[in-house]
């Protein structure tokens, strides 16, 4: 049997599908491609399953795609998942996580009828349609300890118990699986990385021995002396920590309560002490806020320091606790399906025009005035003053080529 998994872009590993890969070539053939070679592909192939691999407002862009009538499509990923009811033109829906069920459908021998997986059980990964990559990605872990408002941990614990919190994978097992890849670069993909000290202790002791550099992901509250000097033995070069927002109010918003700005600081102070580079994640245009609310975040960012300063723009996504909000007070009115890939460009919030512009061309130049120490006023951020904003910001730094870059 032929089975065609199909993802959005190729241009960074998904690894829940190249998981899926390892579970169906146990028994049968599997390809892994991108949404815009995929019909392509299925016409030279003749696969008998189509796996499309859905995220929240691109259904309509998988469900445009026309394969052979005598091929069985199957859908998974974060929108199926969740909302099951939107997909009655696929012949299956896979909800949750995928390799167990595809063992189910395709169950022809004694690997596919075990009647229990714990995390060590899987396959790893195949990337076999991934070659040459020299950025390799993992997760040492599955799921997360935290319910933000904003994210669909909250649902996913609802909808699968036997799945709530955190999942961590033997330490043996995940060096074994790195050292088969030879990878120049490692990135964990988990939640938060090393959430148990024990493992931390463990994971120090054996991946610091391959001196492989990576990069991971953690909440500010984790940052202590003794996890930093366990990554810093373990070879960790980068961290992704999240703030959010500066603002109080907007931090209780979005479920991040606990996340105070003494402690990100401390954070950034103490990964910068052993040379570890710091991604500070941000989110702008969250409901209720102001400009003002934004350029504060943005203020607290240049205090900081990070290596690099990460900032999206707020998306209301269905289903969880904080886009359900704002559906019930009036301040998202749209369908969803607009919302997929903006996150870089625009909010689709009920909010002034004004505001709306301020906020894509803050989000825009945001890293830029971190990494030049610039607080540009609100009157700055519109797109007819963004040549003379972007000049004004790198004049700082006397950095005329980046210039000139940034204005194409």
């Amino acid at each position: 049997m032929k089975v065609l998994l199909v993802v959005k872009s190729k241009f960074m590993e998904s690894l829940g599908v190249m998981y899926l890969s390892s579970v169906i070539k146990a028994s049968h053939e599997c390809k892994i491609v991108a949404l815009s070679e995929a019909e392509e592909l299925a016409q030279r192939w003749a696969p008998d399953i189509v796996g499309l691999s859905i995220m929240t407002g691109d259904m309509e862009k998988f469900k445009a795609l026309r394969f052979d009538k005598r091929v069985s499509v199957v859908v998974g990923g974060p929108d199926p998942t969740f909302f099951p009811e939107g997909y009655d033109w696929a012949d299956n829906i896979c909800r949750g996580e995928g390799e167990v069920w595809m063992m189910q459908y395709l169950s022809e021998n004694e690997f596919f009828n075990k009647s229990f997986f714990g995390i060590d059980d899987f396959l790893w990964p195949d990337r076999t349609d991934f070659p040459n990559m020299k950025i390799r990605d993992f997760i040492s872990s599955r799921g997360c300890p935290y319910r933000c408002r904003y994210c669909y941990n909250a649902q996913w614990s609802d909808l699968f118990p036997d799945q709530k919190g955190v999942r961590v994978r033997n330490v043996d097992d995940v060096i074994a699986e790195i050292k088969s890849t030879a990878p120049e670069y490692v990135y964990f993909q988990d939640s938060c990385f090393g959430v148990r000290m024990d493992w931390m202790t463990e994971w120090a002791e054996k991946f610091g021995e391959l001196k492989l550099p990576y990069q991971c992901n953690f909440r500010p509250e984790q940052i202590t002396q003794d996890r930093v000097e366990l990554l810093n033995k373990s070879g960790c070069v980068a961290v992704r920590i999240a703030l959010e927002s500066a603002t109080n109010r907007l931090r209780s918003l979005v479920g991040r309560n606990s996340v105070q700005l003494k402690k990100v600081r401390e954070a950034s102070e103490l990964l910068s002490e052993y040379g570890i580079m710091l991604m500070l994640q941000n989110i702008i245009g969250l409901p209720t806020a102001t400009i003002e609310d934004d350029l504060f975040t943005l203020e607290c960012n240049i205090k900081y320091r990070p290596t690099y300063a990460w900032v999206s723009i707020f998306q209301p996504y269905p289903g969880t606790e904080l886009g359900e909000q704002c559906k019930a007070e009036g301040w998202y009115k749209g369908d969803y399906s607009d919302i997929s890939d903006s996150f870089f460009d625009t909010s689709y919030l009920e909010i002034d025009p004004v505001y709306r512009e301020q906020l894509e061309v803050l989000q825009k130049v945001f890293a830029f005035c971190v990494n030049y120490q610039y607080l540009p006023t609100p009157e700055e951020l519109t797109y007819q003053n963004l040549p003379k904003l972007i000049h004004k910001i790198t004049r700082t730094a006397g950095d005329k080529k980046l210039y000139l870059n940034l204005l194409g």
